[in-house]
């Protein structure tokens, strides 16, 4: 099935065994995807035994839009270190810092990476200025068990389809703002930049305030949507901040929407209920499609993210819930007629009263998009009781990685 990546040359990493962001890089990308495919064939066996294609990443390199790093200050390690050794009690410790992604397994500590295969070829350059910055300016890395320092994360972002980026910097306290963004501006000189306040104690790039140092506070992304021959049908434009949700491999998602969007033309539905449905990106390549989507997501600044992606394409016919999905389906009976379900739930599944009210909901197709094969069968022990498979396709959203996106058809009985 894979032979045409046999001829693609090995990516390679000097950090890969000891940095978290890799899992599968020792093994060539058909390797790779070859394994995803028969676990995912293995986890799906008691529903789906026909062969299930992948579509894999075109280019599996510097696919990523977007990457969180960690500044981190961690005891230095020793390869001769023996737990054992009386003396390592009264050894003095030494310390270092790292600017990169967490090591393998560990929370507190990170890898300062020196190359990286998933992000743009201009990561590295942004990292040794941010660094040579920091240096200058004194400024202390957090010591993630001590919760002491002022530099916690880096997040980056850029439009694959735009070529916008935008570069945001975590920290604890104040710092010198001017020469921070003329660091940011020497490998990247059309970034927006902002400056994003956490002093919570989880190890997240979450912000509790947000100011821009240059330009915006978001970039734009867009959707390509092409029909089954390539050709171009639909185009969607996203409006992405530091915190909104999205697809991090842009261009083998749109592969992904396109093929949901070929499904939804064949079937023809009145209404679509996209349950789980973040910031809209299924209702809004396919309100075209359709005369009303509805759209439910529980988490607000998706919503808000949904309505201003409405708005920025012109779309009218998309109507954004924010609630739980199993809150919405027993306030709000499915009414079954001329409708389609779409279901994108995140890695947890659904909730059994949300997944129970599908079955029975009686519409007659139901798309389900899952980035996590163990809760999908989860999921399909109940909704298969009502409803057949058709079909089921994946997706490697994520070369490198364990992780596979599944897509999978589905019919009322």
């Amino acid at each position: 099935m894979f032979a045409c990546l046999r001829s693609m040359p090995n990516i390679t990493c000097k950090h890969y065994g000891v940095c978290g962001g890799c899992a599968l890089l020792n093994l060539p990308y058909g390797e790779q995807v070859a394994k995803k495919q028969a676990k995912l064939q293995e986890t799906l066996k008691d529903f789906w035994t026909a062969d299930i294609p992948v579509t894999v990443t075109d280019n599996p390199l510097y696919f990523r839009n977007k990457v969180e790093l960690g500044f981190c200050h961690q005891v230095k390690w020793r390869e001769d270190y023996d737990k054992k050794d009386p003396a390592n009690k009264t050894r003095p410790l030494e310390f270092e810092n790292a600017f990169g992604f967490k090591y393998k397994g560990r929370w507190d500590r990170a890898v300062d990476i020196t190359e990286c295969v998933l992000f743009n070829d201009k990561l590295i350059l942004l990292l040794e200025a941010i660094r040579n910055w920091a240096k200058e300016e004194n400024l202390d890395y957090y010591d993630q068990r001590k919760h002491t320092g002022v530099l916690r994360h880096l997040m980056v972002r850029e439009g694959k389809n735009t070529g916008e980026e935008i570069v945001v910097l975590f920290v604890t306290d104040d710092f010198n703002e001017k020469t921070f963004v003329s660091a940011v501006e020497k490998v990247l000189p059309n970034a927006h930049i902002m400056a994003a306040v956490n002093n919570g104690l989880a190890d997240t790039a979450a912000p509790e305030s947000l100011r821009v140092l240059k330009g915006k506070d978001h970039i734009f992304e867009k959707i390509i949507l092409t029909d089954e021959k390539g050709n171009k049908e639909r185009e969607v434009t996203f409006t992405l901040s530091p915190q909104s949700f999205f697809q991090t491999n842009t261009l083998t998602a749109q592969k992904m929407y396109s093929r949901v969007r070929s499904i939804v033309k064949k079937i023809a539905p009145k209404r679509i209920y996209d349950l789980y449905g973040g910031a809209g990106s299924f209702s809004l390549s396919c309100a075209d499609l359709c005369e009303k989507s509805i759209c439910v997501e529980s988490v607000a600044p998706a919503i808000y993210n949904g309505i201003e992606n409405a708005k920025l394409n012109g779309v009218s016919n998309v109507q954004f819930f924010c609630s739980k999905v199993e809150d919405f389906v027993k306030e709000q009976p499915i009414e079954r007629k001329d409708a389609l379900i779409i279901l994108d739930p995140p890695r947890g599944g659904m909730h059994p009263k949300a997944a129970k009210a599908v079955a029975e909901s009686g519409v007659e197709n139901v798309l389900y998009i899952s980035c996590n094969p163990v809760t999908l069968a989860n999921d399909l022990k109940i909704i298969t009781q009502y409803y057949d498979i058709l079909d089921v396709e994946a997706f490697d959203f994520f070369p490198h990685s364990e992780h596979i996106e599944t897509f999978v058809q589905l019919k009322l009985k």
